[in-house]
């Protein structure tokens, strides 16, 4: 490990789009209980004082989702988009917020620790188990005033559960679609006595299933394979409490899977990808007076392995690649709050971190050989105060965050090339530093109008850095060819807001919000002008990845929760966002402007609705999504069809030991593709058969 430096139905049972006086998804008999969020502030607030959208997605809301994966259960937020397209066989899935693209764009935390990798910003969605999670916490809008990196659209912290008893376990099989077999294991304990004392957790997950083919039957040929899936995951934690004011936790994760891609031509594995990630953390919090202090040391890292095999239609000639990459991040966040008063709250903390990236390609069926590398560091400064006047009705939060950043090591080696990568003699290159540096301002405010009602307003700013793959990195892309650019900034994005949550008879909540976010320096791949020859059918135009467009995103929601009776609860929600480009500037001057055209891979609007039911019989969770048309292509000429889903969630417990479930996702078989023309899974349904003790 290096030295640094080198040292988180929408409510199936209610309605999630968070709020001042923000929810749970699953809304409890009793629905006076204050509740407590950690991710806004980076300590424990009760939501109602939080002025802003946030949602709270509760461990029992979880396993009566009809959902495969922890990313799906965010498709029941309102304004937040999973594009999971494969399913469970998928390899990634991008969760973007707020009408924004890319995934990099929201920052997902696991107990604190940002997952987005600097190399690319994916994020490893399969690396902890449904079954795990206490909470799912969701803050949208800009957060980087207080998390920096890549909080523009938001921020998604995944909790996992800690044990209550001195010994608690459970374990489950599952079967399903697709020959899918599975099943889990946990096992945690805890002796804590008199805020004193040790509590521990295992947890192991394994997954496997056959796959379907990608590809709609009339277009298969010789090649077509199917897209299978084999993964596990095992995970610790301990962690031991001195006192009531001191704390200390540990946890570890490794995470290895293998995925087809969809085709074969002479490999046994044929086109596919497999992962191992390594995830370690450490938390210290400890209580000095008035003040709480959090220290979080963590370190993630991704070895990613991808063969990819080819046979031209015209020529006949084969081709073989092999794709091995070395990704990891390190850091140290400390933050502190001090309780100034019981009016006033003061946040302040210091963020570092350090990602690198080592990626070599191999042209297994020439001589070619490209390697890249390079080192991103980060240093951030923030604080934020929070002041309550009025009878504590009026809360006003303000902050800011300055983060500093060093590119550095960055270099391209390309060795014995040939026409299958378009370079003409070897390279061996080292670019230059680039340094930048980003200051994020907040000022938001809440009003209760009641005890039940208040009002919100908001202004924040927020930025994405640039990755490593788009600093460093050059070769083959699938619309053509990329070089490197050492001097990619980041990109940054100003949002106005105002939301309003408003409770009737303690039946129905309506919570309706409206912003406008606008962009500036967007990065976009821009055509050089040039083109060359990787050995195709025809030559391939030249891209960059560039800060050249400005944004403009003019969004509104609304959520809706009605609880019909005990037994009954219905949810709705709807997402409006119009995400146009106002300026676009590339240097291609054949490049078609596309200033006034919508970003890709965004739906105009999306809904959810949901059902749940409860009796003395069984549970059941109805619920529907709509997912409207997307462009294709930056001109906006080619477009991805709309397409809904209706999933279904049958479970049944007995003596409080055994519990069985169904879940039917696609209860239609509707039939949909993604962008690169790949069909859904269609209907996708498992059991699962789970013993508590």
């Amino acid at each position: 490990m290096k030295m640094f430096i080198r040292i988180v139905i929408l409510a199936v049972i209610v309605s999630v789009f968070g709020s001042t006086n923000a929810q749970l998804i699953y809304l409890p008999d009793t629905v006076d209980i204050p509740q407590v969020l950690v991710t806004a502030n980076r300590d424990m607030r009760n939501v109602a004082d939080i002025p802003g959208r946030v949602t709270v997605i509760d461990s029992k809301t979880i396993d009566e989702l009809p959902v495969q994966n922890v990313d799906e259960i965010l498709k029941y937020v309102a304004n937040v988009y999973v594009n999971r397209s494969w399913g469970i066989f998928s390899q990634n899935s991008s969760v973007t917020m707020r009408g924004l693209d890319a995934s990099a764009r929201v920052l997902v935390l696991l107990d604190g620790v940002p997952l987005n990798k600097s190399a690319g910003g994916s994020i490893n969605w399969q690396l902890v188990p449904i079954n795990s999670i206490k909470q799912i916490e969701v803050i949208k809008g800009p957060a980087s005033a207080i998390y920096g990196n890549n909080a523009m659209g938001g921020v998604i912290n995944v909790i996992t559960k800690n044990p209550k008893k001195p010994f608690q376990g459970e374990a489950a099989i599952l079967g399903g679609t697709y020959n899918t077999l599975g099943g889990y294991l946990n096992l945690s304990g805890t002796n804590l006595n008199n805020d004193k004392g040790f509590m521990w957790s295992l947890n192991s997950f394994y997954r496997q299933g056959d796959g379907y083919f990608l590809n709609p039957e009339e277009i298969r040929d010789s090649i077509d394979a199917k897209a299978f899936l084999k993964e596990y995951n095992f995970a610790g934690k301990l962690g031991y409490s001195f006192s009531k004011n001191h704390k200390i936790e540990v946890d570890g994760r490794y995470y290895s899977d293998s995925r087809g891609q969809g085709r074969k031509v002479y490999e046994e594995l044929g086109d596919h990808m497999s992962v191992n990630t390594t995830y370690l953390r450490a938390n210290y919090k400890g209580v000095f007076n008035t003040t709480i202090v959090n220290a979080l040391a963590f370190y993630q890292l991704e070895n990613e392995f991808k063969q990819t095999e080819s046979i031209s239609s015209n020529s006949g000639k084969y081709k073989l690649t092999e794709r091995s990459s070395i990704k990891d991040d390190i850091g140290l966040w400390i933050n502190a709050t001090t309780y100034l008063n019981d009016k006033n709250i003061l946040t302040y903390g210091l963020d570092l971190k350090q990602g690198s990236a080592n990626v070599k390609t191999t042209y297994k069926t020439s001589t070619d050989v490209l390697t890249y590398e390079g080192i991103l560091d980060f240093y951030g400064v923030f604080i934020q105060d929070e002041l309550k006047f009025v009878d504590d009705k009026l809360i006003v939060v303000a902050g800011a965050r300055m983060d500093f950043a060093k590119y550095h090591k960055g270099k391209l080696v390309v060795e014995n090339p040939t026409s299958n990568t378009g370079f003409i003699n070897n390279i061996d290159q080292e670019f230059e530093s680039n340094n930048w540096s980003s200051f994020s301002p907040k000022i938001a405010m809440t009003y209760k109008l009641s005890k039940k009602n208040s009002v919100y307003i908001s202004y924040s700013k927020g930025f994405m850095p640039p990755k490593l793959d788009d600093l460093s990195k050059s070769g083959k892309i699938r619309k053509g060819f990329k070089i490197a650019n050492p001097e990619l900034g980041p990109e940054y994005l100003t949002n106005y807001e105002v939301g309003a949550t408003l409770k009737y008879f303690d039946k129905l909540t309506i919570e309706p919000s409206v912003y406008l976010s606008q962009g500036k320096d967007f990065q976009y791949f821009v055509g050089t002008g040039d083109s060359i020859d990787t050995g195709g059918d025809a030559p391939k135009p030249i891209y960059q990845r560039q800060n050249v467009s400005s944004v403009e995103i003019i969004g509104f929601e609304i959520s809706s929760n009605f609880i019909l009776n005990k037994q009954l609860r219905f949810s709705a929600n709807y997402t409006f966002n119009s995400s146009k480009i106002k300026k676009f500037s590339s240097p291609d001057s054949e490049k078609k402007d596309i200033t006034g055209k919508y970003l890709i891979e965004v739906p105009k609007h999306m809904a959810f609705m949901g059902l749940g039911w409860n009796n003395k019989y069984f549970h059941s969770t109805l619920t529907y999504n709509y997912i409207s048309s997307q462009w294709y292509d930056d001109e906006n000429t080619i477009s991805i069809d709309a397409y809904y889903t209706l999933d279904l969630q049958l479970s049944k417990e007995f003596i409080e030991k055994i519990a069985v479930s169904l879940i039917i996702q696609n209860i239609l078989d509707t039939e949909y593709i993604d962008r690169k023309g790949y069909l859904s899974p269609g209907r996708f349904i498992t059991a699962e058969i789970k013993y508590r003790f």
